[in-house]
């Protein structure tokens, strides 16, 4: 099910899951039927998930606070049924950047713990522990009092259990920001995703043992969590690794400046690099081509509409950073020199081609790999074995 939209915040789009309406459910279920259930506990409950749920919504948008004063572009916060999720452009390079971006989330929880704890120790003075926790269970009896209370320790309990030092959550990435220096990245991520999954097989263990529902669905969803967060470093760190030489198309030299445009339209409109005796010297973007065309091409040139401030990547960049480069400047194409001497153009499709073979399962027999691509990745992914 595609998330709903419901915001923008500090720049930031804010959407939630469909599947949230369950908590509602989950809500009318354990305070508006049964002998302690009734309109009034229902509606305080309903109010208990909002005020959790903007909870939830301040963990994130710390996350992305820091994460943009790093530097990092947020693209959007989702928030689930089980928790929310900033999706971040680029996982931070720095360790440092990385931990203060982990730990900004639960900071957030710890604020709002300490600024309704004054609250929750009044209503302790005056009306006694039942009037915080009103009934044995937690959660088990929902009133004005216990909504301040209940409220202040499941921000607590987010606190805690984002400080797990496993993945996927904040603890985890705070862990491998510490061994990052020590162990590097790729190591320092196998290990905390070991760890996320040892502790949610305990996690899953204890549930069945206890009979808990909630625990089990926690294991599960740290096991899955776990080996995607693994699973994505690894890509990413195959992505460094690959060179983008390995993978620029040649397109026949690219296109003169002096050509009349309606020659530029052979073999389709497409991103086009403009050439002058071999060395780049602008872009001919399609959209751009296709605008001018529209009034008619008269007498005018390639170069009276190319691009001419440009970024030029070398053949030994890597293809995670020209990929990243065309992310931030919204450009679907890069042209790729040697030494000065165009060499290919690396297009977005090329990028994709190259994610689809390596992130399934690197060397499956169910995928078609061109050979030249297998030969290259295959020697990236042996060259670090060898230097090792």
């Amino acid at each position: 099910m595609k998330s709903l939209k419901i915001g923008r915040y500090f720049g930031i789009d804010v959407h939630i899951h469909p599947s949230f309406a369950f908590v509602f459910l989950w809500a009318f279920l354990q305070w508006g039927i049964g002998d302690e259930g009734g309109v009034v506990p229902f509606l305080l409950g309903c109010l208990f998930v909002i005020l959790i749920f903007l909870s939830v919504l301040v963990h994130e948008l710390g996350h992305s606070a820091m994460a943009q004063h790093f530097g990092n572009r947020v693209l959007d916060v989702t928030l689930w049924p089980f928790g929310g999720v900033a999706r971040i452009e680029q996982t931070p390079a720095k360790p440092r950047s990385e931990l203060l971006i982990a730990l900004a989330g639960p900071a957030m929880n710890l604020a709002i713990f300490v600024s309704l704890l004054p609250f929750v120790l009044l209503i302790g003075v005056i009306g006694g522990r039942d009037a915080i926790f009103p009934a044995s269970s937690f959660l088990e009896q929902m009133t004005v009092t216990g909504l301040i209370g209940y409220v202040a320790v499941t921000n607590l309990l987010i606190l805690v259990f984002n400080l797990i030092p496993a993945f996927p959550v904040d603890g985890g990435r705070a862990l491998r920001a510490a061994l990052t220096p020590r162990m590097g990245r790729d190591s320092a991520t196998t290990l905390c995703v070991w760890i996320g999954v040892g502790l949610a097989l305990v996690m899953i263990v204890a549930g069945i043992w206890e009979r808990s529902l909630l625990f089990i669905m926690l294991g599960v969803v740290v096991v899955i969590g776990a080996n995607a967060e693994g699973r994505s470093i690894r890509v990413e760190s195959a992505m460094r690794r690959l060179k983008v030489g390995q993978f620029a198309l040649w397109d026949g030299g690219g296109v003169g400046e002096q050509e009349a445009l309606t020659l530029a339209l052979r073999g389709g409109p497409r991103d086009l690099v403009v050439t002058d005796r071999g060395r780049v010297v602008g872009m001919l973007w399609r959209n751009q081509l296709l605008s001018s065309l529209q009034g008619g091409a008269g007498t005018r040139t390639v170069g009276d509409v190319m691009d001419r401030n440009i970024h030029i990547a070398d053949i030994d960049d890597s293809v995670y950073d020209v990929q990243h480069h065309m992310t931030q400047t919204n450009r679907w194409a890069v042209p790729v020199t040697e030494g000065g001497q165009y060499r290919g153009i690396f297009t977005a499709d090329r990028f994709v081609n190259l994610y689809r073979q390596i992130a399934p399962g690197f060397f499956s027999n169910r995928l078609s790999i061109p050979e030249e691509w297998r030969e290259a990745i295959s020697e990236n992914f042996r060259s670090p074995r060898r230097r090792g």
